[in-house]
């Protein structure tokens, strides 16, 4: 009797709420990056990519997003990517263009300056390794005269990930000095039931005890502690400098010229001289220097930064970055800057 009733109640909710009767676990979502209102879409080389042919509004970001069937980010809403496109640029959430509109993206905004098609390879939430991932997938389809891998030093952390932000991801090992692929496919299927626990396991697909759990006030351990990371080695540095040459394979192969801009956290700016600051600017001056021995076009987008940051210090931050992102104005900083720097490999300036 008691089931029973607990079933007509499960019906009853997923019907008023209009949720459907599909098999799906509501505390593994609201703990995934892709799952929880990110525009995503499982991938088996990467782990996810932005979901194709998406037009929307995420509530994370609350500006419009416009996807390509390719998944790549539009430039403008309703104007998908040609391919092949003249410049491919692939990165994490900073390249993807977090937080601001479609039309202010670096890449879109480089796509003005070049007045030439810019494809946006960026991912949210993507490690250095799975940029580059992408950034070689990219320049295969693409045959693009320069392929531009942007990154901020989180990016190098996270190549240290199986898991980041409840999302499985494949990642690189050393072994022997050399890279060596794991997690591939990753799973879909994560948070893992040792994350979860047994009970949310089990009960996280019941949208009643989901409803409950909100209702109660309960939140904080129904969804407890947020999105989950799974570190598996502390070789983030090597790794990095090793993929600089992965890169410098993809040009001597695509002919593309290849270009690491290096982009920085507005804590990076404002507070130098904090512990993790000066791992972010320590730690991207080594990955710039190997990009350049590996014959890779190195930009570095910090002076540029530090000049508007002297220039206005107490305003910096609200001008040039919306929470941890750049703003239009900061991802115009950047465009300028790759903008220059490609003019000068191609005897423009």
């Amino acid at each position: 009797m008691l089931v029973a009733l607990l079933v007509g109640f499960e019906i009853i909710a997923r019907l008023l709420d209009g949720v459907g009767f599909m098999p799906r676990n509501f505390v593994a979502e609201k703990l995934s990056l892709v799952a929880s209102g990110y525009p995503g879409a499982y991938d088996p080389a990467l782990g996810y990519v932005p979901a194709p042919d998406y037009d929307g509004t995420p509530g994370s970001w609350n500006v419009r997003v416009t996807v390509g069937p390719r998944s790549l980010r539009d430039n403008a809403p309703g104007r998908p990517t040609p391919v092949p496109a003249a410049v491919v640029a692939a990165g994490g959430s900073y390249t993807f263009g977090d937080a601001v509109s479609d039309a202010h993206t670096w890449p879109a905004q480089l796509e003005g300056l070049l007045d030439q098609p810019v494809a946006n390879g960026g991912v949210f939430g993507y490690g250095l390794d799975q940029a580059v991932l992408r950034a070689e997938m990219l320049a295969v389809e693409h045959r693009p005269l320069a392929l531009v891998v942007g990154f901020v030093y989180d990016d190098v952390r996270r190549t240290q990930l199986v898991q980041n932000a409840g999302a499985e991801k494949p990642y690189f090992e050393v072994v022997d000095g050399r890279l060596e692929l794991r997690n591939v496919p990753p799973s879909p299927d994560r948070p893992r039931v040792g994350q979860l626990g047994v009970v949310r396991t089990l009960l996280g697909y019941s949208y009643l005890a989901d409803w409950i759990a909100r209702r109660a006030d309960a939140t904080g351990w129904w969804y407890g502690p947020g999105f989950a990371e799974v570190q598996v080695h502390t070789d983030g540095q090597e790794v990095a400098c090793l993929l600089m040459h992965r890169l410098r394979s993809v040009q001597e192969s695509t002919g593309a010229r290849v270009m690491v801009v290096a982009q920085y956290a507005a804590r990076d700016l404002a507070t130098p001289d904090d512990p993790r600051s000066v791992e972010d600017l320590t730690g991207t001056g080594r990955v710039l220097e190997c990009a350049a021995t590996a014959g890779l076009i190195a930009v570095d987008t910090l002076p540029a930064l530090r000049a508007r940051y002297r220039a206005g210090p107490t305003t910096f931050v609200g001008q040039y970055y919306v929470r941890a992102v750049p703003s239009a104005a900061g991802y115009r900083v950047v465009a300028e800057q790759v903008a220059d720097a490609l003019a000068r490999a191609y005897g423009g300036g």
